[in-house]
């Protein structure tokens, strides 16, 4: 790439380094192109791009203007003049024109307009400032025989800050009526000035946000910058880590070119040097309490929760709570997962590598922030390669020279998910490099080493080789001897430790396929006597039996009652499974009640219950038996969602299994399916109209907007809930038209969803929010009783 990197002021390149640097963002800069294409009337539609810093907004509205200065048919219709990126001395209307002139007379290197310039400065009235220069400004429009295409950046400083409201107001006069200027104004975000219906620029502008980068456009950035091919698998860490910010993306990619240890960490260190003022300029933007938490947030570095945030911050969980509420909405901090699972991060990853090198200097946070960096750019097949240099660059290294390598190699194959990746980072230390045989290799690195190779590696090539057989005869449809084999796996892995038995569940599956339910269930009983509490196994077990003829459940069910008489722990899930295929619900409520009695518990267990008191002939009051067992019902909602969702043409069963799915458990990937196919029905849709809507609000209150939206704005029954798409468009920013009754409804659902939002926010730390969704999935659970029928099928 010609052009150098200008991470901070895009103004320094030349015209032709800027054209060379633009890489991204043509979309964009077509976008806004074509609103000065378009003004050629008796007014200009004016321009404001709004984004957060390093966004790109001064490199686009400047290749903007180059590129109207040099196509033929826009440069002979428009004059660019281009401020600086700060007008820090202008604080009035006259000044605002008086920087003009300042402007056009370097731009034309005319010193008559210098000595006007020069002129114009030495005016005390600001009225006859502002009169003079903008009489001048609009006759060189007239001698040019062009309009002006003014570009002012950092606009909400000069309205909020630096010009007084009357300046607002004729500076509005002056765009609304002289139709040979037109402004092009940058600004970090919607403010006041502009979005406030009683300030002077309210709708005067056409407002373009612009967008974090998508992945092709980071790696043409990323590219274009380091000046080698990436794949994305290796931008992809980048974009997450820089939040699809440009410039961040620029100083990673201009800083990463070079990949041994020593360098690497050289230029991590100048990275934080270079650009000091522009994180600490991002930090102290923050107001001092959420500064606080912020900071608290990057000192823990991982993702965390409220309380752990409360505890490292020395404040209460319910303060730390909504301070981080609020960095979430400035876009400074992201949340992940939901719940008690819920946790908190940094929106930008390179602060952590800031603020953890300059807060603790070198050791151990240099480390970490090293290989953090290190696996995010280089996981996959890269990192064996780059792990190789590392360690041959340490061999060539002094005792007190290679102490860093070997925490880094450590750290490296510790971070790595990947098992296969990590066994051969593993095999390429200590074969390759043989670096357990070094004298002065780290107890650590040693100790880990060691244990790698004693689990991982000896676990990787026998369950490799099981596998191996298993799918060779998976293959050819031999089911039945893949299961043997995996049967053989899951003994293996009881040997290893390993929870959950996931070979055990493979292994009936495939019994199941081989038409042989005996020999699934005789695994899955095995299994479950040594896991009582998996579902997986639990739920294979019923499988089995409901293909198994009548005469074999009752003979297993006569087997499961002696194993429980016998004090085995598992049985009662059996009796409960065998009961229920029978179509006893009275008996499996027993079953559940027993199991209850010994502290046995599985969800699928618990689901079957559930299943059984909703039937009549249960011989219990459904809603009753509900509310007793309300706290232990809450492990069975994905797997009682699950039924429900799939319980045929019965709408509200359908429903009721979303409720459980999205609200109660929070698994919105597996709920929205199941609302998109009864919104493909304007009747069924209408039918359960009031529900839906329930449960999409829920949706949009538990982070789901796009989502909700885009379900409803895809599908012919969003004319039933028009209210709903108006308010979801609004929570997400996006434009609406509506009548003003529709609009009322509308903004009474989004306070709605705030409150709720809030409120859960606010109870997070304890166990209220947990206790409401119970509450609110076990109610509309209730109204699948009669569609037991079919959540049976």
């Amino acid at each position: 790439m010609n052009a150098p990197l200008m991470k901070h002021n895009p103004a320094f390149l030349t015209p032709e380094q800027l054209r060379s640097s633009f890489v991204v963002r043509k979309r964009d800069l077509d976008i806004v192109l074509q609103y000065i294409r378009d003004s050629t009337g008796p007014s200009n539609q004016h321009v404001l791009v709004f984004g957060s810093r390093g966004m790109g907004k001064t490199t686009l509205v400047r290749m903007l203007a180059d590129t109207v200065t040099q196509d033929p048919e826009l440069g002979a219709r428009w004059y660019p003049l281009v401020f600086g990126e700060e007008s820090y001395t202008v604080s009035t209307i006259g000044e605002l024109w008086l920087e003009a002139i300042m402007h056009l007379a370097d731009q034309t290197g005319d010193a008559h307009w210098q000595a006007l310039y020069d002129e114009l400065r030495a005016e005390r009235d600001d009225d006859r400032l502002c009169a003079r220069a903008l009489a001048r400004l609009v006759g060189f429009a007239e001698e040019q025989s062009k309009r002006i295409l003014l570009v002012v950046e950092n606009l909400h400083m000069l309205l909020d800050e630096q010009m007084s409201k009357k300046d607002a107001w004729s500076l509005r006069h002056t765009l609304q009526n002289e139709p040979r200027i037109l402004l092009l104004a940058t600004a970090t975000s919607r403010f006041g000035a502009i979005v406030d219906e009683e300030q002077a620029l309210y709708e005067m502008f056409a407002i373009y946000g612009l967008e974090p980068l998508d992945l092709a456009e980071c790696r043409a950035l990323w590219e274009a910058v380091g000046g080698v091919e990436s794949s994305e698998r290796r931008v992809r860490p980048m974009q997450i880590l820089t939040g699809g910010n440009p410039r961040l993306l620029g100083i990673l990619a201009s800083f990463a070119a070079k990949t041994s240890l020593r360098h690497l960490m050289e230029n991590l260190t100048q990275l934080v040097d270079d650009n000091t003022d522009y994180f600490k300029s991002h930090l102290e933007s923050l107001p001092p309490t959420e500064r606080k938490a912020y900071v608290t947030l990057a000192d823990l570095w991982t993702p965390s929760t409220a309380r752990e945030v409360a505890e490292a911050a020395r404040m209460e969980v319910n303060h730390a709570s909504a301070l981080l509420h609020r960095l979430v909405g400035r876009g400074a901090v992201v949340e992940e997962g939901q719940g008690r699972r819920l946790r908190y991060r940094l929106s930008e990853r390179l602060y952590n590598i800031y603020h953890l090198l300059r807060r603790r200097g070198a050791g151990a946070a240099r480390v970490r922030a090293v290989v953090d960096f290190m696996v995010h750019l280089y996981e996959g097949d890269g990192l064996v390669g780059l792990l190789g240099r590392i360690a041959e660059e340490a061999k060539g290294l002094g005792p007190e020279e290679r102490r860093d390598h070997f925490d880094v190699m450590e750290g490296i194959v510790q971070r790595v998910r990947d098992p296969e990746l990590r066994r051969e980072l593993v095999l390429s230390l200590i074969s390759r490099f043989d670096v357990l045989s070094w004298p002065d290799i780290s107890a650590s690195l040693k100790g880990t080493l060691d244990h790698l190779v004693l689990t991982e590696i000896t676990r990787f090539e026998t369950a490799r080789d099981l596998l191996q057989e298993a799918s060779g005869y998976a293959h050819v449809d031999r089911f039945a001897e893949a299961g043997a084999v995996l049967e053989r796996l899951a003994e293996t892995e009881a040997r290893w430790g390993m929870d959950g038995c996931p070979s055990a569940v493979i292994a009936a599956e495939a019994y199941l396929k081989a038409g042989r339910p005996s020999d699934a269930e005789h695994c899955v009983r095995k299994w479950l006597a040594i896991s009582a509490q998996n579902p997986r196994l639990a739920e294979q077990l019923v499988k089995a039996l409901q293909v198994l003829s009548p005469s074999d459940q009752a003979r297993l069910l006569r087997e499961y009652e002696q194993a429980a008489v016998a004090r085995e722990s598992w049985a009662w899930i059996a009796v409960a499974a065998a009961q229920y295929v029978q179509k006893s619900w009275s008996g499996v409520l027993q079953a559940y009640d027993k199991a209850k009695r010994h502290c046995i518990t599985n969800p699928i267990l618990t689901m079957l219950a559930w299943l059984s008191s909703v039937n009549p002939q249960s011989g219990v009051d459904s809603d009753r038996w509900q509310d007793e067992h309300q706290r232990e019902l809450e492990l069975a909602y994905p797997w009682t969602g699950r039924v429900f969702a799939a319980s045929g043409n019965h709408l509200m069963t359908r429903i009721s299994g979303a409720v459980l799915l999205g609200e109660g458990a929070g698994l919105w990937d597996e709920a929205f399916p199941v609302v998109e196919q009864i919104l493909s029905s304007e009747d069924d849709a209408r039918e359960v109209a009031d529900s839906l809507r329930d449960l999409l609000i829920a949706a949009a209150v538990a982070g789901q907007v796009d989502r909700a939206l885009a379900l409803l704005e895809a599908l012919p029954a969003r004319l039933l809930f028009e209210p709903l798409v108006v308010a979801l468009r609004q929570i997400a920013g996006k434009p609406v038209h509506a009548p003003p009754e529709v609009l009322e409804v509308a903004s009474d659902l989004v306070r709605l969803v705030e409150q709720q939002r809030q409120k859960r926010q606010e109870d997070r730390s304890g166990e209220a929010h947990a206790s409401g969704s119970r509450s609110r999935a076990m109610a509309r659970g209730r109204r699948a009783r009669k569609g037991r029928a079919a959540a049976e099928s």
